[in-house]
């Protein structure tokens, strides 16, 4: 998908705009704006795409690297929003909603690409390299990346939504539709994996 797809994007640099953790969890919502929305008024659902769009970003790019890929995942959110502004309600929590919809369609795309990845390892190896843009790192941050991207997506989110997002264990409960003890348990599992595959050991 092309960034040119959303006339609302039009212009954008694609880059993720940095956020501070405080700032989505808080952030002012025009409730008549979300009214207006509602009703279809495309000058307000651009404006709210403008708000909330470093926010979907950040999000995103937590979890890919590669920017084309960030920038299709993030419209696939803004069309998922601007096709279900009738299921806002003006009085609810408008940005952890959004950042519900980010996610998931985050988790979506991951357990997409493992499918195919182990597909490619199957049937060709060799087509399953992604490429990447990400300058050149040091071994032990590679090995760090290489073991998150191991993981499996169910233990992957949570554990990134907690120890780089800094999501409490109530927020990652509520964005991700768990119990606090199921994701009590994957980050447990999530750690013990990485730890393992730190120490050598494959996932």
């Amino acid at each position: 998908m092309a960034s040119d797809d959303l006339p609302f994007m039009a212009g954008d640099s694609g880059s993720v705009t940095p956020l501070k953790r405080a700032a989505y969890s808080t952030m002012d919502v025009d409730r008549d704006l979300i009214l207006l929305a509602r009703a279809g008024d495309s000058s307000a659902q651009a404006a709210i795409v403008k708000q909330f769009s470093p926010m979907v970003f950040r999000l995103i790019s937590r979890f890919f690297r590669v920017r084309e890929d960030v920038e299709d995942i993030a419209q696939d959110v803004f069309i998922k929003l601007l096709t279900r502004f009738d299921q806002v309600r003006p009085d609810d929590n408008f940005p952890g909603w959004l950042a519900r919809i980010t996610i998931n369609t985050c988790y979506d795309e991951l357990r997409r690409m493992q499918r195919r990845r182990t597909a490619m390892e199957i049937f060709g190896p060799e087509l399953g390299k992604e490429r990447s843009v990400a300058p050149p790192e040091a071994d032990s941050f590679d090995r760090l990346r290489e073991g998150l991207q191991a993981l499996d997506p169910k233990l992957r989110i949570p554990l990134v939504l907690k120890e780089v997002e800094e999501m409490s264990i109530e927020e990652i409960s509520r964005n991700m539709g768990l119990t606090q003890t199921n994701v009590k348990v994957r980050l447990f599992r999530a750690r013990n994996k990485l730890a393992k595959f730190l120490g050598g050991n494959k996932i």
